[in-house]
């Protein structure tokens, strides 16, 4: 049974290497298609950094728990770290839809409020797509 999995790609890297280099991890676990350009906008933490950002889906067989895993990996191999400061590449699992009936929120996102951030919501705009 194959998933459909929302994800939010973000790089405060200067180039778009770090998201190029996920969607080809990606694509090693299913499907992917970008839903969005890469947008670049001020992170809203409080600090001057910029992140380019891409909405994306990804079709895998892959069930919740092994997906975060294989997500954790990607972003390691890649370079992120957390004992760096710099955020080489961030993979958030913002929803799922696994009935075909629409997209639901993950609860780690909604935990964190991910679907509310000013970058999440002009992607979920760009892309036209409503969450339940």
């Amino acid at each position: 049974m194959s998933g459909r999995w929302l994800l939010v790609l973000g790089s405060d890297a200067g180039c778009g290497t770090p998201i190029d280099s996920t969607l080809a991890a990606l694509a090693l676990l299913g499907n992917v298609e970008p839903l969005t350009a890469a947008r670049r906008s001020r992170d809203d933490d409080g600090q001057a950094r910029w992140f380019t950002n891409r909405l994306v889906r990804l079709d895998s067989a892959l069930g919740r728990d092994a997906l975060r895993a294989r997500l954790q990996a990607i972003e390691q191999d890649i370079g992120r770290s957390e004992s760096r400061d710099d955020v080489p590449i961030d993979i958030d699992l913002l929803a799922s839809d696994p009935d075909g009936a629409g997209w639901r929120l993950d609860p780690h996102a909604e935990e964190k409020g991910e679907h509310r951030r000013p970058h999440v919501v002009a992607l979920l705009r760009e892309a036209d797509i409503t969450l339940r």
